[in-house]
């Protein structure tokens, strides 16, 4: 029977030439972590070890199924896959069995909080933060997760009320949904807060926002809106100012919000 260990090698070594053809191609970490289910850490250790050397015919095998792996994982289709593997006239069978589109994207929303809960309380409005992201097909608010009772900032941190869930938020979804209608593609949003000093921060960041107009309580999305990826709501009476940054890119959004916060650090 094949050693566990050499079954769990085999996976990481499979997963590890997996990330190297697609970063290759542009592929983010983030968006590696997320294709394979595992964390943007993680994925970052896949990418920067270096590749073992098998024996024939497991390393001809290994690479077939990395190539193959990376092809099925660049359709963004929901799959299970399984590979043979010859090794020491054993085969061995590693299965992925992919997680579901809505359990990646609650751990994507996860992971983003947890890259950005120390900058996000500079940032904080008074309504507080929240992260949106929608599936693939997203037609309505239960197909867009977010935060419910927003992140709140304690101890330095932004912090969950509850855990990430679908539906967890009607005006970011409202937002994203409105956005989607001029691009499908856009899949993430969070807001923030605006006053002078953030949009100072934008200018000297070279960062370009369009300002929202407002129908009564509604925001008007034009199609105009998607020519930048930061819009800007000035608020109304009861209503605060929000700053809201969206992407199809999660790894976009975070540098966004890391680029502000820093020159913000730098300003005060």
């Amino acid at each position: 029977m094949m050693p566990a260990e050499l079954n769990g090698n085999l996976l990481k070594e499979l997963r590890g030439r997996t990330c190297r053809i697609l970063a290759d191609e542009g592929w983010t970490q983030s968006n590696l972590g997320s294709a394979l289910g595992v964390s943007q850490v993680m994925a970052g250790n896949y990418l920067h070890t270096l590749p073992t050397r098998y024996s024939e015919p497991t390393e001809s095998n290994l690479q077939e199924a990395s190539l193959s792996l990376a092809e099925i994982l660049k359709s963004e289709e929901s799959f299970s896959w399984s590979l043979n593997i010859t090794a020491d006239d054993h085969v061995l069978s590693i299965n992925f069995p992919s997680q579901d589109n809505k359990e990646k994207i609650l751990s994507r929303i996860s992971e983003m909080r947890r890259r950005l809960e120390t900058v996000l309380p500079l940032l904080s409005p008074q309504v507080r933060v929240n992260i949106a992201i929608a599936a693939n097909d997203a037609k309505s608010s239960s197909d867009i997760a977010a935060f419910p009772g927003r992140l709140t900032p304690v101890g330095g941190k932004a912090r969950p009320l509850s855990s990430p869930k679908f539906g967890g938020s009607n005006h970011l979804s409202d937002l994203l949904l409105e956005l989607r209608n001029f691009d499908s593609k856009i899949s993430t949003i969070i807001n923030l807060r605006w006053d002078p000093m953030i949009a100072e921060i934008l200018e000297k960041l070279d960062i370009n926002f369009i300002k929202l107009q407002r129908d009564n309580d509604d925001l008007l999305i034009t199609k105009k809106v998607i020519e930048s990826n930061v819009m800007v709501d000035e608020g109304g009476y009861g209503l605060e100012p929000s700053l809201y940054i969206f992407s199809s890119d999660n790894d976009f959004v975070c540098k966004t919000v890391e680029d502000v916060a820093s020159m913000m650090k730098v300003l005060a």
